[in-house]
């Protein structure tokens, strides 16, 4: 068993979003896995982007938002759910005044990074 009070999980900021992570790689028995909420800001998009090995299931808490899943193009709000597979290019652009906040669970994450950023937006 394992319990994460609210807001004690690890805060990373990243270029275009921030995420929580709840519980880490390190905190399942079996590998590969991690939660964590990512915060989209205010009129703020995600690079466009791809894992080659691990899954996401995404969860929208808060906020609205356009997701684009590998040519598919969704306003999601809250309790909308995705799958995206490896191999699938997504990103989330925040076209609200508020916060969008999305659980994703990321499945088979492995140890290295399987990131691959499709465009830079501007570094």
């Amino acid at each position: 068993m394992r319990y994460m009070p609210r807001g004690a999980g690890r805060r990373v900021q990243e270029k275009d979003y921030s995420r929580e992570i709840i519980f880490s790689t390190e905190d399942f028995e079996e590998e590969g896995h991690l939660l964590q909420v990512v915060t989209i800001p205010p009129r703020t998009k995600q690079r466009l982007h791809l894992h080659r090995e691990q899954t996401e299931v995404f969860y929208i808490l808060e906020g609205e938002g356009l997701i684009s899943i590998s040519g598919s193009e969704f306003l999601a709000g809250p309790g909308d759910a995705f799958i995206c597979s490896p191999g699938d290019t997504h990103s989330l652009w925040n076209q609200s005044d508020e916060d969008l906040k999305v659980v994703v669970f990321k499945i088979s994450k492995p140890a290295e990074n399987d990131t691959a950023w499709l465009e830079d937006q501007g570094s």
